[in-house]
């Protein structure tokens, strides 16, 4: 269907001028213009836009509160956006749509204070060259197996498509998923069906979703990705949470992997340590279930977090924390005793022992000398 064209109005009905000559008096003052809409579908959902202009006059600083209401019948628009322009410089835009084709004539109101002028602008949408239907549906659905999930499955009439519209489903690879429509046609060929989902075998299928009416046919694709309620997984562990050490000596623990539900992937172990410590593992690499060994040393005294992350090469990771305390080094035992060397000291020690066993022996002689004498 031809369009007539549209008549681009760029004046005001405050001003017999256009919207962008400058007012002859010195009243601060503004202006009010906009664009003429691009002719636009009535389908409901396509927006035709208007920009609006507003522009001061004589110094006004003034702020402009933007309205459009009323509006005409059959026509809807969103707040205008934004809703005022500070000091009366700047643009704003009103978007509209309809379902009935038509030009609808709508007026844009600036208003300040007192100060109040508006302009008209002519949106114009179009009927289409036949009556059709549109379907929509989300791309990408998710579900865990042995459950089931329901999704929305839009008609949309366009240029007055008021048919029944059956609608149809096909599975690829053809097993493993079911996919149940209600209802299973719409007789004004617009509204809202549902599509459940049920599978017990996880894996990626392609649903594809048919409306037939007449010899109209539309269709949409959906992504259904199947996983396991439980899918196989592992768990890392360690035999204990602290290493304890002195400083310059090495300490140890066990990493353990230990599988869930059939998992039997290679595990990838990576340690992370701070300054201050070094750790390193015996195996990075594990067939759960398995173990490695971390080893950490360091010299500096201190609590040290070590992180060892365990990965899977295109699935998620887990990690553990293993905390490393290093205590100070112990301070060496001297060599002397009172200052004198271990071997003398004993020495000095037996020559003292012997002399008082020595004198304890002549002092016991002479008194038994002196007994017998006596």
């Amino acid at each position: 269907m031809a369009i007539a064209p549209i008549l681009v109005v760029q004046s005001s009905t405050s001003d017999v001028a256009p919207h962008w000559a400058v007012n002859s008096t010195l009243n601060p003052d503004f202006t009010i213009g906009a664009t003429s809409p691009t002719v636009t579908p009535a389908d409901g959902t396509t927006s035709a836009s208007s920009v609006i202009i507003i522009n001061p006059v004589s110094g006004f600083i003034g702020t402009v509160t933007l309205s459009d209401s009323p509006l005409p019948a059959n026509i809807a628009c969103t707040p205008i956006v934004p809703a005022s322009i500070p000091n009366a410089l700047g643009t704003a835009t009103l978007s509209c749509t309809s379902i009935v084709a038509g030009i609808y004539a709508v007026t844009i109101v600036g208003t300040s204070g007192e100060i109040s002028h508006n302009t008209t602008r002519a949106f114009t949408f179009a009927a289409f060259a036949s009556p059709d239907f549109t379907i929509t549906a989300p791309s990408v659905v998710s579900l865990s197996s042995s459950r089931s999930v329901t999704t929305s499955v839009t008609l949309t009439s366009l240029g007055g498509f008021h048919s029944r519209v059956n609608l149809t489903s096909t599975i690829y690879p053809n097993f493993g998923l079911s996919v149940s429509l209600n209802p299973q046609y719409l007789d004004s060929g617009a509204g809202l069906a549902t599509a459940t989902f049920n599978s017990s075998s996880p894996g990626d299928y392609t649903v594809a979703i048919i409306g037939s009416s007449k010899s109209l046919s539309h269709m949409i694709n959906i992504v259904v990705t199947v996983t396991l309620t439980n899918a196989p997984d592992f768990t890392i562990s360690t035999s204990s949470s602290t290493i304890r050490i002195e400083a310059g000596n090495p300490g140890t623990v066990r990493i353990v992997i230990t599988p869930d539900n059939g998992f039997a992937s290679t595990v990838s172990l990576v340690v992370t340590a701070p300054l201050g410590v070094s750790c390193w593992l015996s195996s990075t690499t594990i067939e759960p279930p398995g173990t490695s060994t971390l080893t950490c040393t360091g010299d500096t005294p201190g609590d040290y977090p070590i992180m060892i992350t365990a990965t899977v090469a295109g699935a998620g990771s887990h990690t553990t924390t293993v905390n490393v305390y290093v205590a100070p080094p112990v301070a060496p035992v001297s060599s002397m005793l009172l200052g004198t060397a271990p071997t003398a000291f004993y020495a000095i020690i037996a020559v003292i022992v012997v002399g008082i066993v020595t004198g304890t022996i002549l002092v016991l002689s002479k008194k038994r000398s002196s007994a017998k004498l006596l």
